[in-house]
C-alpha cells in the first residue's frame, strides 16, 4: 500500500513554529524511538554533510529525526514508514489542520456516548479497560463520519486520528508494546509493594490537541521503503531499520488495527490481525543484510546515514562492509542506555548506537 500527499500549502517556509501546547508525536511508548538521540544524529549529519536541502527519514517511526531536521530549518523533509499508525500521527502533526474545525471536532468526539463495538469485542479487559474500549468504538467511526459529512477535511481527520492513537497509547495496559498485555487489569496500581498496572490504564480515554508544526515542505509516505526508493530522492537519506527479529507490526498491531479500522477477525491470546504483508525483511536473520544491500543499491542520494545498534542481527562489521560498496564510509558511535528487552523487564543496560555515514556519493 502506498499513501502519499504533500503536507501543507500555507504557513512559513520552515518548521520554526510549534503551534499549541498539546501532546507531542514523540511522547509515545515506542521501541527504538530516537527522541533522546535526535540531537546527536542531527549534529553528526550537519557536521559531515552540512545543512541538506532535502532529507528523507526512512523507517521514521515516531518521526523524531525528521522533526529534528525540520526544527533546524531543513526545508524539504520526507518521512516514510510502512505502518499507518506511525505515518498518520506525523501527518496530523504536520498537516496544518484548521484550528477552529479541529477544536469543534475534538469537543464533539470527547462528548460522544461510549458504546460497545469492535474494539470492545476484541480488546476489552486485555489491552484496555472495557470502558475505554467503548470510547474507542464511539470515537473511531465518528472521525470518518465527520469527514463524510464535510465537517472536517483530510487534514483535520489526520490530526484527530493522531490524537486518538496517542490517547490509546497513554491508557494501554502494556509496558510500551502490544505483543502482549499485562495480566493484572482490575488490580490497584500498587498492591503489597508491587507495581501491577499503570494508574493511567484506568483514566478515561480522552483526545488531546496535538502539538503541531508548520512545515509546508514536508511530506509523509506510507509504504515499503524498498518499493518507494527508486521513486524518491534527496540530498541526505537517513535509515533507521529494525535491529532485531521483533517485528514492529507485532509490537504495534493494536494501534495499527485502530488506525486502519477495517475490523478483521483477530486470533490468538494477543488478538492479532492477519499482517504478513506488513512484516519486514529487515527483521529476519536471513533477510536483513540482503534487504539493506538492496536498499542501498536503490536509493538516490548524495549521503546515506544508517543508524544501527551493537545488538543488531547484522554485525556492525558486515554493515560497514556493505556500506563500502556504495561510497566512502565513516562511522560514529555512542553508548546508549536502554531498558531490558521484554515485557516487565525494567533493568537498564547499555548498548552502542552506531551511525554509519556513506558519502559523498557521485
Amino acid at each position: 500500500m502506498l499513501e502519499a500527499r504533500k503536507i501543507g500549502d500555507r504557513g512559513t517556509t520552515k518548521a520554526d513554529g510549534i503551534r499549541g501546547a498539546g501532546v507531542s508525536a514523540t511522547s509515545r511508548k515506542f521501541l527504538g524511538c530516537k527522541r533522546r538521540l535526535a540531537r546527536w544524529v542531527a549534529d553528526s549529519i550537519f557536521a559531515v554533510a552540512g545543512k541538506p536541502a532535502s532529507f528523507i527519514d526512512g523507517f521514521c517511526g515516531t518521526g523524531a529525526i525528521g522533526l529534528e531536521m525540520l526544527s533546524r530549518g531543513v526545508g524539504h523533509v520526507t518521512c516514510v514508514d510502512n505502518l499507518l499508525s506511525n505515518t498518520v500521527i506525523l501527518d496530523g502533526v504536520l498537516s496544518g489542520p484548521d484550528p477552529e474545525r479541529l477544536r469543534c471536532a475534538l469537543s464533539h468526539l470527547n462528548a460522544v456516548r461510549p458504546q460497545p463495538g469492535y474494539a470492545t469485542r476484541w480488546y476489552a479487559d486485555t489491552y484496555f479497560t472495557r470502558d475505554n474500549c467503548m470510547r474507542i468504538d464511539a470515537i473511531r467511526p465518528q472521525v470518518d463520519q465527520l469527514l463524510e459529512a464535510g465537517r472536517i477535511g483530510p487534514r483535520e481527520r489526520s490530526a484527530l486520528l493522531a490524537s486518538l492513537l496517542l490517547a490509546c497509547d497513554r491508557v494501554a495496559n502494556t509496558v510500551g508494546q502490544y505483543d502482549a498485555y499485562l495480566k493484572h487489569l482490575g488490580s490497584r496500581p500498587i498492591e503489597g509493594g508491587r507495581h501491577l498496572v499503570d494508574s493511567r490504564v484506568y483514566e478515561p480515554l480522552r483526545l488531546a490537541p496535538l502539538r503541531t508544526i508548520e512545515a509546508p515542505g514536508a511530506q509523509v509516505l506510507t509504504g515499503d521503503l524498498l518499493d518507494l526508493a527508486p521513486r524518491i530522492d534527496a540530498e541526505v537519506v537517513y535509515l533507521d531499520p529494525p535491529y532485531t527479529t521483533r517485528q514492529y507490526i507485532d509490537n504495534y498491531h493494536v494501534l495499527e488495527n485502530i488506525a486502519r479500522w477495517q475490523q478483521p477477525e483477530l486470533s490468538g491470546k494477543t488478538r492479532k490481525f492477519p499482517r504478513s504483508h506488513l512484516k519486514s525483511p529487515f527483521s529476519t536473520r536471513r533477510g536483513a543484510a540482503r534487504a539493506i544491500g538492496a536498499l542501498l543499491e536503490a536509493l538516490r542520494a548524495r549521503w546515506i546515514m544508517i543508524s544501527y545498534n551493537s545488538e543488531g542481527i547484522v554485525p556492525i562489521a558486515d554493515l560497514v562492509a556493505l556500506a563500502r560498496c556504495h561510497g566512502p564510509v565513516r562511522m560514529l558511535s555512542r553508548p546508549y542506555p536502554v531498558f531490558g528487552g521484554g515485557a516487565g523487564v525494567a533493568r537498564r543496560r547499555s548498548v552502542t548506537e552506531c551511525l554509519v555515514m556513506i558519502g559523498p556519493r557521485r
